[in-house]
């Protein structure tokens, strides 16, 4: 998928904005691949077959390093390997929209096919949850434009 190490330096020149607006819910497995990995557990059970991330002093995500990489890269959740690409519910109907983030430019039309293709494995109970998120940060989305893929 697009978000690579070899984006890394894109990531940082927006402050890895994404890991400090939403913290995506996941599914059991997904926690359970992070855990089996050996990193430390910032999960807090949503509902059944949903988890959370525990946000760390900075309200960031808790596997955010200092130098805005991904600490989890290899086991990271679904959501946030196909970033910018963001699956969502309107009036309805499943739909896919782009964050034009730094990343944004470098994609190829086959990076966002393949990312349209991996959001489809998200369940409908996640794509859901991520987007009940409060008015402060529906705000600052707003930092970077976005269209419908």
């Amino acid at each position: 998928m697009p978000v690579s190490p070899n984006f890394a330096h894109l990531c940082k020149q927006c402050d890895s904005w994404c890991c400090t607006l939403v913290l995506p819910p996941i599914t059991s497995q997904e926690r359970q691949n992070i855990l089996n990995a050996g990193f430390t557990d910032h999960f807090y059970e949503i509902k059944k077959g949903i988890y959370g991330m525990k946000p760390d002093s900075n309200n960031h995500c808790p596997y955010l390093q200092q130098n805005n990489t991904c600490e989890i890269h290899n086991v990271k959740p679904v959501l946030c390997k196909i970033w910018p690409v963001v699956p969502r519910y309107k009036n309805k109907r499943r739909s896919d929209i782009i964050i034009k983030c730094p990343l944004y430019p470098c994609l190829t039309q086959n990076d966002i096919k393949q990312a349209k293709k991996e959001a489809k494995t998200i369940p409908a109970f996640i794509v859901h949850h991520l987007w009940k998120i409060s008015p402060e940060i529906k705000e600052k989305y707003k930092r970077f434009e976005h269209e419908k893929i």
